[in-house]
């Protein structure tokens, strides 16, 4: 008998990343760094490795509470580190365009971590909810930490708003125009790493960056304008995560493939009646 008391936390824990995710990700479309999400989070994960291997720490010990906090200072400084070199990177004249950068950095830091981890015991089940996660067995704890930092980012990012849709709109009239843009750049990529890091310890890698990506494309289709497509991603993504977290319950199926499946199918449906709407309005 199917409980909405036992999804609860697991959706609230994806309504959070659905919230601040569809915002980013309209960033990160209009800014064509398509793959900075998986980015950024290779790069938390790689950090939080780091901090296991070297401290000794096992998959079991990073779970719990007392031992979490060296994972997770060392994935917010490498995440720090890398925020400051896409920031500078994205300011230079160079003819390696921004997107192949991220996407190396990606690579890289995905074959660290593997290694990393490799050394450790427990790393296959690290990889394995690195990418998929286990947004099912969310705790509240972890959804009370996800609230805090996406509270808090998302307040930062409502106070200044102007300058981050400024820099994303129109990045060389803005460079032109604001004081120390590439502090502002980087204060984007540090806070978007910032919700990463927790995301992805509960969702895992591929389903937060199917949040990033697939509600703002879907949106395009539909609507203009920054605050229609917040609350068309927003009803995508929430939609996907409560009829995926009921189908992988019925099923007994991974919840993160379901609800990955369900926005993709979402955006296939958008696109075929955006394609029937544009034929019928141009004959």
């Amino acid at each position: 008998m199917f409980s909405i008391g036992f999804i609860l936390a697991p959706l609230v824990a994806c309504v959070l990343i659905v919230a601040v995710n569809v915002y980013f990700g309209i960033h990160v479309i209009k800014r064509e760094i398509i793959f900075i999400d998986i980015a950024l989070a290779s790069i938390a994960a790689l950090g939080s490795a780091v901090g296991m291997v070297l401290f000794h720490i096992q998959h079991d010990d990073h779970s719990g509470e007392s031992h979490g906090i060296l994972p997770y200072l060392f994935s917010v400084a490498f995440i720090s580190l890398a925020s400051a070199a896409f920031s500078m990177l994205k300011h230079k004249k160079i003819s390696i365009p921004l997107e192949a950068i991220i996407g190396i950095s990606y690579a890289v830091a995905t074959t660290l971590t593997v290694i990393f981890l490799d050394k450790g015991a427990g790393g296959d089940v690290h990889v394995h909810d690195m990418l998929v996660g286990s947004v099912l067995w969310v705790s509240w704890s972890q959804v009370l930490r996800l609230a805090l930092i996406v509270l808090l980012v998302g307040t930062f990012h409502i106070v200044f708003r102007k300058k981050f849709t400024r820099m994303t709109d129109n990045f060389q009239e803005a460079c032109n125009e604001l004081k120390s843009p590439r502090v502002w750049d980087f204060l984007f990529y540090l806070s978007f790493g910032l919700v990463v890091v927790e995301a992805v310890n509960i969702s895992g890698i591929l389903t937060v960056f199917a949040f990033l990506i697939i509600p703002a494309s879907l949106t395009a289709f539909i609507t203009r304008g920054w605050i229609p497509k917040l609350l068309v991603g927003w009803s995508a993504g929430i939609l996907a995560s409560f009829f995926g977290l009921v189908f992988s319950l019925k099923l007994d199926v991974p919840s993160a493939p379901v609800i990955i499946v369900l926005l993709g199918v979402m955006l296939i449906l958008v696109f075929i009646w955006y394609k029937m709407s544009h034929a019928r309005n141009s004959q």
